[in-house]
């Protein structure tokens, strides 16, 4: 049998536990997923929104959306010119189970090879996985609109809007393969327009350095995620050796009659550290390793920014080579003068939201780092001292055999 072939999933969210990145918000806009539901193909999420802003026919909102829908609001506001001296928050990564379903699969199907309390322990143990991972992508979507939520201009945009009062189905589709080739191409149009623009003549020291610091902080950030990620990893291994170890002993307490109470209990004790060890990789996964990503993903946002930014600057002195070119000919100088003007505007516009929003983005980085890590550091003391207590538990119970 398929476990997964009807697996639906609700989670009804704490609040008191959700993770923020996000700016502190004014108040006037609150955006929260109150629930969310996971089935076999999507997830689908219960947005609350509540309002005092004069652009929103009411006050109080309820929708359901899915995650293709969370990606075309986000393509909508990075392609709206009036928005690019913005850093636009980085689209929530797309619900990945099938991992997770693929292990929850097989077990199931081993389940006549093992016994009835391994194949109940190891199922609870894999569906906790696909719980924790579940939350995990509720939150980063969470955080997306919290984001648009807290920006001042991004949360007048009409989209936004449509995205948070339209009760019905917003028809939004997954992009066909000739739309995803043609993404490829922008992509690769993109980043050669980049590399032409990397020996730009900058004058503002402001963007001069911002962007050497981006450029090193991105590739920093990078392989600080891959060590965040291996050392989750390291510590998830720890609990899994935790868990074979005290199968091996509860294994040996029916094998030899004289050790079986002592086996039986050191099982117990290892059962106990398992679970422990289990919330430290969680924590760890929260705390460090879904923070490092977002902030890579903000990162290349910002870098974007600065990308806009240059090519506004490269179009001017276009621009300005044009109007060189028209005097020197005495023709159609009008229309080269109105179109220089046109690009001064709006790379002095893009330049000057774009100082603001990379202050922005340094304030809240800073902020962010201080209180999870500060958060951290408290779990591995509370962590560490459950482990020093569990441990003493045992030796006690141990020592009275």
């Amino acid at each position: 049998r398929d476990y997964t072939s009807n697996i639906t999933i609700t989670l009804q969210r704490d609040h008191s536990a959700t993770v923020s990145l996000s700016d502190e918000n004014d108040g006037r806009l609150t955006v929260s997923i109150s629930d969310a539901v996971s089935e076999l193909e999507t997830v689908k999420f219960t947005i609350q929104t509540k309002t005092a802003l004069p652009s929103f026919s009411q006050h109080q909102m309820s929708v359901i959306r899915c995650h293709e829908e969370f990606i075309w609001l986000h393509d909508m506001l990075s392609e709206n010119p009036e928005y690019a001296g913005y850093i636009i928050p980085p689209a929530p990564p797309k619900p990945d189970f099938e991992v997770a379903r693929d292990k929850l699969t097989r077990v199931t199907a081993a389940e006549n090879t093992m016994t009835e309390d391994e194949y109940k322990k190891l199922r609870k143990e894999l569906e906790s996985d696909y719980l924790a991972l579940f939350k995990k992508t509720v939150a980063m979507h969470e955080i997306y609109l919290l984001r648009i939520a807290a920006h001042t201009k991004l949360r007048e945009d009409s989209n936004f809007r449509v995205f948070l009062e339209y009760t019905k189905d917003l028809k939004v589709r997954s992009k066909n393969k000739k739309e995803i080739i043609g993404g490829f191409f922008k992509s690769m149009t993109k980043n050669v327009d980049e590399a032409m623009l990397s020996g730009q003549k900058e004058k503002d020291e402001f963007f001069i350095e911002r962007k050497a610091f981006l450029e090193d902080y991105h590739n920093k950030i990078k392989e600080t995620t891959k060590k965040s990620a291996a050392l989750s990893t390291a510590t998830n291994a720890l609990s899994v050796d935790y868990m074979q170890v005290a199968g091996c002993l509860a294994l040996l307490s029916t094998r030899d009659a004289s050790l079986s109470r002592f086996m039986a209990q050191a099982a117990i004790t290892f059962e106990s550290l398992q679970k422990l060890q289990k919330r430290i990789s969680t924590d760890e996964d929260l705390k460090l390793s879904d923070l490092f990503k977002y902030y890579q993903r903000e990162t290349q946002a910002a870098k974007s920014l600065l990308y806009r930014r240059g090519r506004s600057l490269a179009d001017k002195e276009i621009a300005e080579a044009k109007l060189e070119t028209a005097q020197k000919k005495f023709k159609d100088i009008p229309t080269a003068e109105a179109y220089l003007e046109d690009c001064r505007i709006r790379f002095e516009s893009i330049s000057d939201m774009a100082k603001t929003e990379l202050e922005t983005f340094k304030n809240r980085r800073l902020e962010t780092y201080r209180k999870h890590l500060v958060d951290m550091s408290e779990l591995q003391i509370r962590h560490s001292q459950s482990i020093i207590t569990e441990l003493n538990k045992g030796l006690d119970l141990l020592k009275d055999l």
